[in-house]
């Protein structure tokens, strides 16, 4: 995630305090990401040198992820669980924003993803969603209203040829979400932004999944929906199919998909790039464009899950 506050060096150093990590050597923002700023942060304690993830968001830290984050981390998954700082809070108030601080973790994030990448996501994803299962979160923000908003509010700055796709993935999703088949999907909490760059990889070894800060309840085929639109495409947007039968064989051998989720598969394709492209639209921080490409392509191309 890049970094979009400024963090001052006596702020680093209030928060190596606050975390009792010794002295502070360095703090570096990220390169990467849309929302809340993220810093590298070097200490040094009894003549160790330490790495770490220091994390400013804009709005409070959801109770819902912190309690992901350790029911992840007890089963093993790779996550960032955050520490404790010295007064035992998992978060506090660094630079004015709250903050969180949790271990960096190693690997790099992968441009073009291996087949056994893809298959460790599905993977992690498929036991994600066993594990988190029975716990409780807020609804999805980016829902139906605020996607009606968003578009309301954008259309007039939109092309002409924009404008058609706009409305098209409108429809589509408008009349896939009234099916009742779709209130049947199964529904828990998502990771909500499994895009490349929010994982780190040594090679093909998965070391971890960062950015929690979307968790919410929403349709389980949602994460699916997001990492193939990111990493089973080419430039163009169009879906390489044997990425996108590792993905989803490798998440299936864990968690079986449904009926449902096979059916309306291609709507919730659509759905995942329509979101990112209402959101990219307002932010400019990561270009919009490719994902117009990627919701173009999924609107031609959509096609129900076939069964192994």
């Amino acid at each position: 995630m890049a970094a979009f506050t400024e963090l001052a060096e006596e702020d680093a150093a209030y928060a190596c305090e606050q975390w009792q990590l010794g002295r502070l050597i360095a703090v570096t923002p990220t390169a990467t990401g849309i929302e809340n700023s993220n810093f590298f942060l070097s200490s040094e304690q009894d003549g160790k040198r330490h790495e770490w993830v220091l994390t400013l968001a804009e709005q409070p830290f959801e109770g819902v992820t912190l309690e992901t984050l350790r029911r992840l981390d007890a089963t093993g998954l790779p996550v960032p669980v955050p520490l404790r700082d010295r007064h035992g809070a998992l978060t506090t108030t660094v630079a004015g924003a709250p903050a969180l601080l949790a271990p960096k973790f190693p690997g790099s994030h992968p441009e073009q993803p291996s087949l056994a990448q893809i298959a460790a996501i599905g993977r992690f994803l498929g036991r994600m969603h066993q594990v988190t299962g029975g716990l409780d979160g807020p609804a999805h923000p980016r829902d139906g209203a605020w996607i009606e908003q968003q578009a309301g509010r954008l259309r007039r700055r939109l092309g002409g040829q924009a404008q058609q796709l706009l409305a098209a993935a409108l429809t589509t999703f408008s009349t896939g979400s009234k099916r009742r088949d779709w209130r049947r999907l199964p529904s828990g909490l998502v990771h909500g932004d499994v895009f490349r760059d929010n994982t780190l990889f040594d090679g093909d070894q998965l070391c971890a999944v960062i950015d929690f800060h979307h968790t919410a309840c929403a349709p389980l085929l949602f994460d699916l929906a997001v990492v193939a639109n990111d990493w089973c495409c080419d430039a163009a947007g169009r879906l390489d199919g044997e990425r996108l039968r590792v993905l989803i064989a490798s998440y299936d051998g864990i968690r079986e998909l449904t009926r449902e989720e096979r059916w309306l598969w291609p709507v919730m394709t659509v759905l995942a790039a329509l979101r990112f492209w209402l959101a990219r639209l307002d932010t400019r921080r990561k270009p919009p464009a490719e994902m117009a490409r990627i919701l173009d392509r999924r609107l031609r191309e959509g096609f129900p899950l076939a069964r192994n």
